[in-house]
């Protein structure tokens, strides 16, 4: 995701991330309609209580909005995302690393790529 002059780019696929988090209608053209759709992917899954981790993708939606300073968290830190997919919760530093740990010495990063064909 580029901002050049306060307006956003994405790429397809970070576009595509993103609307999977939030459901976003459009793809966001500034940093308050990004940080707006993030707040409404935020209240819509509270209150669908989406998978049974409503609580746990609102705050993911939080977590990309853009700060006071312009910085964003987006996109998502896909092992962060394994992580919550399984255990429920946003792991701490010291989890996350042995989570990646764990994996890589399965000889895998706990991630797959999956395509999706609309």
């Amino acid at each position: 995701m580029l901002v050049t002059d306060k307006v956003i780019t994405m790429s397809e696929s970070e576009w595509h991330q993103f609307q999977d988090m939030t459901r976003a209608p459009w793809h966001p053209r500034t940093q308050d309609e990004f940080n707006a759709m993030c707040d409404l992917g935020t209240a819509m899954h509270r209150a669908e209580n989406t998978g049974g981790l409503g609580e746990v993708f609102a705050q993911n939606c939080q977590r990309i909005k853009f700060d006071a300073h312009g910085v964003a968290n987006f996109p998502a830190d896909k092992r962060k995302l394994e992580y919550i997919r399984l255990y429920g919760h946003s792991p701490s530093p010291e989890q996350l690393a042995e989570f990646m740990e764990s994996s890589t010495s399965k000889g895998t990063t706990g991630l797959s790529l999956v395509k999706n064909h609309d």
